[in-house]
Parts: C-alpha cells; sequence; structure tokens
C-alpha cells in the first residue's frame, strides 16, 4: 500500500491527474490524498493584513466548494476503492506546502498533471510541476493530459549509468508491485562503446532480485531523439528516470533541469531524485 498525495487546482489537466491516480491508487490498493494550495503573499502593512484575512476567508469558501465539485465529478466516471481525502492548506510557497503536507502524510508518491502535446512534440511542464520534482526527495509521476492508466506493464529506464545500481535498488519495489518488464535504456555515441555499456548493465542487474529486467544499448548521435523514437515505437507505458547534478536526465530533457520532461502525449513519466 503507497500513500499518494495528488495537488490540485481544479483546472480539467488536474483532474486528469486525478483519475490517473485513482486508477493506480486502486491498482496499489493505496491511500489518495487531493491537496489544494492557497498562495497568499503576507503583506506588512497592518490595513492590508485585515484585506487579506476577508480574502482569504472567501478563498478557502471558494476552495472548499471547489474540492466537493471536483469529488463529485470524478466519482461519476470512475471509482476508488477507498475514500479520497482532501486537504487544503495556506501557504506563501506551492512547492514548500507539498513537501511538508508529503511529509506529514507519509507520501510514497506524489502524482501531477502536465500540457501535452500533439504527435511527439516535446512537453513543456507547468512551473509548479517542474517546482516539485526538481526538490522533492519523493517520486513525482507526471501525467500527460492525454495518459490513460491501464497497466504498467512495459517500462523504459533511461539511464547514464553513473547511478545505475543505486537507482536500480531505488525503482525496485515500484517495478515488483506493477510486474512490470523494464528495459535499461542506454545511448552512446558510437559502435566500440556498446560491449562495456551492455556488461555494466548486465552486471547492475545480476545484483538484484528480479527477472524482468534487460539491457538496451543504442547507438546514437542525439540522445533526446533516440529516446523519443523508441518509446514512440515500442508502446511503452512509463518512461523512468532520476534527477540529479550533471547527469543524463539534464541532456535528455533540459540543460536547465526538467523543462521538458516527454516525448509523447500519452506517456508518462516517474521521475526519482538521485540523493545527494
Amino acid at each position: 500500500m503507497v500513500n499518494i498525495l495528488v495537488p490540485t487546482d481544479f483546472s480539467d489537466l488536474s483532474k486528469v491527474a486525478l483519475n490517473f491516480a485513482i486508477k493506480v491508487s486502486n491498482k496499489l490498493d493505496g491511500n489518495i490524498t487531493l491537496l489544494h494550495v492557497i498562495s497568499i503573499i503576507q503583506p506588512t502593512r497592518a490595513s492590508m493584513r485585515l484585506r487579506l484575512e476577508a480574502l482569504q476567508e472567501e478563498l478557502m469558501s471558494c476552495a472548499k466548494e471547489d474540492m466537493e465539485s471536483l469529488l463529485a465529478e470524478v466519482a461519476g466516471s470512475i471509482k476508488s476503492t477507498k475514500d479520497i481525502k482532501t486537504k487544503i492548506v495556506q501557504a506563501s510557497s506551492f512547492n514548500t506546502a507539498v513537501k511538508n503536507e508529503a511529509k506529514k502524510l507519509r507520501t510514497g508518491l506524489v502524482i501531477m498533471g502536465t500540457r501535452g502535446a500533439n504527435g511527439l512534440r516535446k512537453l513543456v511542464l507547468g512551473s509548479n510541476t517542474t517546482s516539485v520534482i526538481e526538490s522533492s526527495s519523493l517520486p513525482v509521476l507526471v501525467v500527460p493530459e492525454l495518459a490513460e492508466f491501464k497497466s504498467f506493464k512495459k517500462l523504459v529506464y533511461a539511464t547514464d549509468l553513473k547511478h545505475i545500481d543505486e537507482e536500480i535498488e531505488v525503482m525496485l519495489p515500484y517495478y515488483k508491485i506493477f510486474e512490470s518488464d523494464v528495459e535499461v535504456f542506454h545511448v552512446v555515441s558510437n559502435t566500440k562503446a556498446v560491449p562495456e555499456a551492455e556488461v555494466r548493465i548486465k552486471e547492475a542487474i545480476a545484483k538484484v532480485d528480479y527477472k524482468k529486467l534487460k539491457a538496451n544499448v543504442v547507438v546514437a548521435k542525439d540522445i533526446d531523439k533516440a529516446v523519443e523514437e523508441h518509446v514512440a515505437n515500442n508502446k511503452v507505458d512509463l518512461l523512468t528516470t532520476f534527477t540529479h547534478e550533471h547527469s543524463f536526465y539534464d541532456r535528455l530533457f533540459d540543460r536547465s533541469l526538467t523543462r521538458k520532461l516527454a516525448f509523447h502525449s500519452r506517456l508518462p513519466l516517474l521521475a526519482f531524485r538521485q540523493s545527494k
């Protein structure tokens, strides 16, 4: 069982993320907490603080109504095996609020939505999703607007091999839960580098008790394009990777970290953060 935190702003995109989260939760026999953050900067003047208090009360009332409406709408389209908990908090920082609530709730997974793109144009995350992924110590499942959860049968783990042993250990419980077939995917620039990379991946695989891991090393000059084409042509259910400085993740998605996170409008991405 896993506790799942789903931040929402009540938009259509966040509804997609919630529907996806319910299906994942049902599969895991998990618990969902739906979180809405009201962000207000505290003023320094006393007169403004009085006005702010009235505004906060109004925003809280509206948020409660929107939360009830969202739950009613979702209940009409998909059934959750457990009651969905809700929480509305006021905070100066969305990112900090998510981290604090995740810690209180002993969250094991954060699920958030991102705007999709037609065809294979790369997706661009909203600032909230980006900030959570960049700083969260928890895995974040990013759900594009056209994503539909059926299973996580076929996964691709994109890696630069630098931390492959530790990363496989971290991801292993998630792979086992879904009984996923996992392709450890690495890109090299020339054919001479293929044997060494294959050996390195197979050594890492041999260290864990899971038989559904396999190596796939491809030769390509453009890492982005190689991963894009692979996930598009092989009916992948989920792309997984890690965030850490100066990594394959940086080069693959964006030099400034996590601005571009997926290649397909239907492909979710599970992002873990590498411990320093």
